[in-house]
């Protein structure tokens, strides 16, 4: 198990064995790692600071290897899912960090989310509470970093969306990276 209280986790959502949702050829499981690959890149506190998922690596895996503490940023990357009409980017936290909103949490996930919205052009759908979710508790949001974010970065199922990504990923990644970068000098 890695103990960690200062570092960056950087998730890709999915993995090698469970694709996520999968859309017109695209596979969420790709998609998150290519993000979480650019993350990797434009980081600029150095790669030391972070800790990766491996590709291979379950979820439950993924969570009894690692163990971040009350210092660290955890930003779990996902690509939502629904008709093709469905568009934007939201983010999920916690329920205690949900109802402070002032937490380390909660602001990150609203400033993820406003820069997300603004760089792909789509709407911004908010900050909303793990329980809204189909699981009503996330796990990966309760393992006790100090800053834990789900994000839903845009809907695999809109082309316009998908489009966007496309066309801007490198410069929302390095965004987002330097946004979580912000968070991990605030311990």
């Amino acid at each position: 198990m890695i103990l960690t209280n200062y570092k960056t986790f950087p998730i890709a959502g999915h993995h090698n064995s469970d694709p996520g949702a999968v859309y017109n050829g695209q596979k969420e499981a790709d998609l998150t790692k290519e993000a979480r690959n650019l993350f990797v890149k434009y980081f600029p506190n150095g790669k030391n600071e972070l800790i990766l998922d491996r590709d291979n690596e379950t979820n439950t895996q993924l969570q009894r290897r690692i163990k971040p503490g009350a210092g660290s940023v955890l930003l779990d990357i996902h690509f939502n899912a629904g008709p093709r009409t469905a568009t934007g980017t939201e983010c999920l936290v916690n329920r205690n960090d949900f109802a402070n909103k002032d937490s380390m949490s909660y602001r990150m996930a609203d400033e993820i989310s406003k820069a997300t919205s603004e760089i792909l052009g789509i709407p911004n759908r908010g900050v909303k509470c793990e329980s809204t979710t189909r699981h009503g508790r996330l796990g990966i949001l309760n393992l006790g970093a100090g800053c834990s974010v789900l994000w839903e970065v845009c809907f695999i199922s809109n082309p316009d969306d998908m489009e966007q990504w496309d066309l801007k990923k490198e410069i929302l990644m390095k965004k987002i990276a330097e946004i979580s970068a912000k968070y991990d000098d605030m311990r």
